[in-house]
């Protein structure tokens, strides 16, 4: 009996024995098979990793007194795994659609998308989900879990979770003021990075703005906790605008863009001692969360900003560099008398006034205050070509200004000697019309007008500040076009001209000099045409001591046409606004501080 006991036992372990060395055979060889590991890693990408570029967190952008106007957020990518998704598109909704305010068909749709191994295996729902949106869904998670595990009817029943929810975070860029500054920021496409930044700041600094980029395997397991890296972040840029001023002149320029029926606006004002932009405005302007409106809103006609990217005929204020050529190179004076009868003849074609007027015996004075075309076209050809336009270049009509934002462009000022050049260039070139500069090229060569004949080097950044250290913008000279003297004289007679004038461009205790432009606007296969223009108007002052220049203009206003009815009165209206926020001590105020004794007169218009 025992024996045959014995016998089972041996068998029955001999059996074991060989089960054992099977499993162990089985084991070695699927750990081994290249096959198996080769399965195996297909399904740890499948199911448990996905590997996402990582960028470290993209440098700030300041405005000069360290308000934030372009920064970073952490947001969540919210993903569907198919292969635990497919036929719980319904429950899957239900649960998602009101945390995520996504609507249930999309989701369902989503969630029922075909498996396909190694290509399909993951739909994302949002890109930009907030922690509280992910604590809710892990809320949800947990909770239903709990409930299949402690269930008792779960031991007969297979409940359904949401364990195809799988989330792991993101670095995105945002813009707090929305179009506040936009055409100067530029953006960053956050739903497309790979495509780089683009326009203005983002793209010009988009190198030192940029951190380091990683490759990093996120778990598609909602209980393995994830972080971003700790990467060095990119560099931080402060400007030289004022949020305050920056944002005054927006709502200026968009309501006269609006009220004028414009086709764009655009207002620079600038210190021209040191060259800092103090405010750049155009309009339109887009939201620079909603950056992909871009594409819809800005045509080769209408650019992102017009201030840097879009030369255009400016019309008479370029006179003002054609009488600063004439004092600076002795052949004209203020008082210098220019008759005119209305048209100035160059190789048979006559050149007009802009109300076809004839004006008489002229001071040069006079010349200005009238505008008148036929007067600049005699001062150039005392000028002489060869002088006229080597002057052109030391203003740097010739060349973009360097300005630290992206796709700065210009237009080549054609000289004696190029194609296309003829001789009655040189007149209309003298009252801007035949070449084209952009605001910021004016706001350069005028500066030298209202600084001495100093020309400083237009910047819009202050400071950029590195992981180890700052690096503050100093004020550049880029040239001395004219002198001291003909700066002075200049201005004097620019002031006087507007004092005559009664001009609309006139402010609230503060002198200052300038001049308005209506520039003919040639289309393609009609030349000039009558009916639209380009209105313009370049200021500066207190002219005694001028503290700023501004630049205007309004592209193709259709309520008006003229650059003393639109331009003129946008500028008084901006800095009347604008000046106590820019510091600028009034006339009166000046020379109390200059003299020992305060003027005792009060003045017609009590601004002070």
């Amino acid at each position: 009996m025992n024996s045959n006991i014995d016998s089972k036992f041996k068998k029955l372990a001999i059996c074991l024995s060989i089960f054992a060395v099977l499993v162990i055979g089985r084991i070695l060889f699927l750990q081994t098979n290249a096959s198996a590991v080769e399965l195996k890693e297909t399904i740890g990408k499948a199911y448990e990793y996905t590997t996402l570029s990582v960028s470290s967190e993209r440098g700030n952008i300041y405005d000069r007194e360290g308000y934030l106007l372009a920064g970073n957020s952490i947001s969540y990518t919210i993903s569907l795994k198919l292969q635990a998704s497919n036929t719980h598109g319904e429950f899957i909704a239900n649960y998602l659609a009101p945390i995520l305010g996504i609507d249930r068909e999309k989701i369902i749709q989503a969630a029922e998308t075909p498996y396909v191994e190694n290509e399909a295996v993951e739909v994302p729902l949002t890109n930009f989900a907030t922690k509280e949106q992910v604590d809710k869904i892990e809320l949800a998670k947990k909770s239903l879990n709990a409930r299949n595990t402690n269930s008792f009817e779960s031991k007969t029943r297979v409940f359904e979770n949401l364990n195809a929810v799988v989330y792991y975070p993101n670095i995105y860029r945002y813009y707090p003021d929305g179009d506040l500054a936009s055409n100067i920021i530029g953006f960053y496409p956050y739903l497309n990075p790979a495509s780089g930044a683009s326009f203005g700041i983002e793209q010009y600094y988009d190198d030192i703005l940029s951190g380091e980029t990683i490759q990093k395997k996120f778990s598609l397991d909602p209980n393995v906790p994830e972080s971003i890296p700790d990467l060095p972040k990119g560099a931080s840029i402060a400007l030289t605008i004022d949020r305050k001023v920056q944002k005054l002149v927006e709502e200026q320029v968009k309501l006269a863009v609006e009220q004028q029926k414009a086709k764009s606006g655009t207002i620079i004002i600038a210190n021209p001692k040191n060259g800092e932009i103090l405010a750049m405005a155009t309009y339109p302007r887009i939201n620079l969360n909603h950056y992909w409106e871009s594409a819809t809103t800005f045509t080769r006609e209408n650019k992102f900003n017009p201030a840097v990217m879009q030369p255009y005929e400016v019309g008479s204020v370029f006179k003002v560099i054609t009488l600063a050529i004439g004092i600076d190179s002795g052949v004209i004076k203020p008082e210098t008398v220019f008759n005119d009868t209305g048209t100035f003849n160059v190789m048979g074609i006559d050149i007009y006034n802009w109300d076809r007027g004839a004006w008489g015996p002229q001071t040069m004075i006079g010349c200005m205050q009238h505008s008148l075309n036929t007067c600049l076209s005699w001062i150039a050809e005392q000028i002489t070509a060869p002088v006229f336009y080597d002057y052109l270049r030391k203003f740097h009509l010739d060349k973009p200004t360097g300005i630290e934002l992206a796709l700065e462009d210009y237009y080549p000022i054609l000289q004696p000697g190029d194609e296309g050049w003829t001789e009655i260039s040189l007149p209309t070139n003298s009252f801007g019309q035949g070449l084209m500069t952009t605001p910021i090229q004016m706001i350069q060569a005028v500066s030298a007008i209202a600084n001495d004949g100093i020309m400083m080097k237009p910047h819009i950044v202050k400071a950029i500040y590195y992981n180890d250290h700052t690096e503050v913008i100093q004020p550049e000279v880029v040239g001395r076009p004219i002198s001291a003297e003909t700066a002075h004289t200049v201005t004097d007679m620019l002031e006087t001209s507007l004092e005559v004038e009664a001009s609309d461009a006139l402010l609230d205790g503060v002198k200052i000099a300038g001049k308005t432009g209506t520039g003919e606007i040639a289309k393609e296969g009609y030349g000039y045409v009558l009916n639209v223009t380009n209105a313009s108007f370049v200021g500066w002052g207190p002219t005694d001591d001028p503290q700023f220049i501004a630049y205007v203009w309004l592209q193709e206003p259709l309520i008006s046409i003229w650059g003393s009815e639109v331009s003129a009165p946008l500028f008084s209206d901006v800095m009347n606004e604008i000046m106590p926020y820019l510091h600028i001590p009034y006339d009166r105020q000046r020379a109390c501080l200059n003299s020992k004794t305060c003027p005792t007169e009060v003045p017609k218009n009590e601004y002070y």
